[in-house]
């Protein structure tokens, strides 16, 4: 039996994000500079002072230039996660593997548009789909560096990498407004997770509040660390004026709290309860809010997703035109394909076919399939984090898992929170960062070690860590 996995390296976000951040510290420029100044000392020796202030001034502005576009790749991959046009080599092809020629494509594209620097692999990547089409760089495809090295791999592999999309890079950065479909055990509760916590790591500044209908003690860990604010209230066996009372309450907190923020973001789960509630007591609150949020909170960095087991919502009042405002993302499991008949009468939903979602959920490595409304197109799932204490596809507890994924999720946290701080001793950034005086020796020799092990030779570096 082969041990061959194409699949075996996913990364998440947050650590193709350090990758990428990583490569743009390795870049010898003070070296640069040292070698300028020297070869100006020897030019000045031999002709004149003249030609050697000359060549020490061009060694010092073209370092200049190139720590520029340094910081302005480290924004890049700060501020919208754009990594594709900073990695390079095996990191490359590795990359796009994972985020397919989709991902790849719209990276490159933003990254040419606002004029950042490119690597090598990535140049070489627009060049030759520009030499094989006959077409622009911009429009890009597979990487003649993945074609070298995939030269023994079937045409059907390499196609089948292609098809994994990072859905949770796309609605949380930016952040969408979203209707997120789905039935029960089809992974709703893991992807809106992960792109919370997506959120959270790229702007603290954005507040959420969550509307919980459920109230179901193994999904607390979902949201743990993550929500601002949340509401629950089990609604199971609840009158729909019970319900709707409850809910009202609610939104009046939410409204409130919202005119208080700079950016928010108002999730709402278990649409199919709140619109069988809504509709039974014809009350159209939410919908209308949600429609509101949508349509006219652009400017203030207002944001909803609802969360959904039917692509039917206009039992809380949101109708086609309001529904269609919002990007759709659909997941579906290898065991739920009866949904699709019923799916597939909905307006919102494109290009169900039986067929291609068979073939999606198997090259999925959690056998699933996700529809992004923002390409109107199906992919295959990757596998995400559950931060849960349920393994519902094994239908058991998640606690040593959980453990791991939350240690985990700590070190990139810490790394992240690293590369962005100005002081460059560990002792100004544990007093002033992290507030802990008392502390600062045990937290000095785990930082050390954190930043040994991830092998970050930037951030080993730029703290002096040998």
């Amino acid at each position: 039996m082969s041990r061959f996995d194409i699949q075996k390296n996913q990364r998440s976000p947050e650590e193709w994000s350090a990758i990428a951040f990583k490569q743009t510290t390795e870049n010898n420029i003070q070296w640069k500079i040292a070698l300028g100044v020297i070869v100006a000392a020897v030019a000045a020796s031999a002709t004149s002072p003249i030609t050697g202030i000359v060549i020490a001034m061009w060694s010092i502005f073209s370092a200049w230039q190139q720590a520029r576009e340094v910081q302005r790749n480290q924004a890049a991959i700060r501020e919208y996660g754009c990594v594709a046009h900073v990695l390079d080599g095996d990191d490359f092809c590795a990359y796009y593997q994972q985020a397919g020629k989709d991902g790849i494509q719209t990276e490159l594209n933003f990254a040419k548009k606002q004029g950042y620097s490119l690597s090598n692999a990535a140049l070489d990547y627009l060049e030759e789909k520009s030499r094989v089409e006959g077409s622009s760089p911009t429009v890009i495809s597979q990487p003649s560096t993945v074609n070298r090295q995939q030269s023994s791999v079937t045409e059907s592999s390499v196609h089948e990498t292609s098809n994994v999309f990072d859905i949770v890079r796309a609605i949380a950065s930016p952040v969408q407004n979203c209707i997120i479909l789905g039935v029960g055990g089809s992974g709703k509760g893991i992807l809106v997770s992960n792109a919370l916590r997506t959120i959270k790591a790229d702007n603290r500044n954005r507040k959420i509040f969550y509307i919980d209908p459920k109230n179901e003690e193994g999904e607390y860990r979902y949201l743990e660390g993550v929500v601002d604010v949340i509401r629950r209230k089990t609604c199971k066996n609840k009158s729909p004026e019970e319900i709707c009372n409850w809910l009202d309450e609610v939104l009046d907190e939410y409204i409130e709290w919202a005119n208080q923020q700079e950016e928010s973001l108002l999730v709402v789960d278990e649409g199919m309860v709140i619109g069988d509630a809504c509709k039974k007591t014809k009350n159209t609150r939410i919908g209308t809010l949600i429609l509101h949020i949508s349509s006219l909170g652009g400017a203030a960095e207002e944001n909803a997703w609802l969360i959904t087991q039917t692509p039917y919502v206009t039992a809380m009042g949101l109708n086609l035109t309001s529904s269609s405002q919002m990007k759709w993302i659909a997941l579906i499991g290898a065991n739920d394909m009866g949904v699709i008949k019923q799916w597939s009468k909905s307006a919102n939903l494109e290009n169900i076919s039986r067929d291609l979602l068979e073939v999606l959920t198997k090259e999925s490595p959690v056998n699933r399939a996700v529809y992004w409304g923002g390409h109107s197109k199906w992919y295959a799932l990757p596998q995400l984090p559950n931060y849960s204490a349920i393994d519902r596809d094994n239908n058991k507890s998640n606690n040593g898992g959980s453990q791991e994924l939350r240690q985990r999720t700590a070190t990139l946290a810490m790394i992240d929170k690293l590369e962005r701080s100005k002081h460059e001793s560990l002792d100004d950034f544990i007093v002033q960062e992290l507030g802990d005086l008392n502390r600062l020796a045990e937290l000095k020799k785990a930082i050390s070690k954190i930043i040994k092990e991830a092998n970050h030779r930037g951030l080993a570096s730029k703290f002096k860590i040998n």
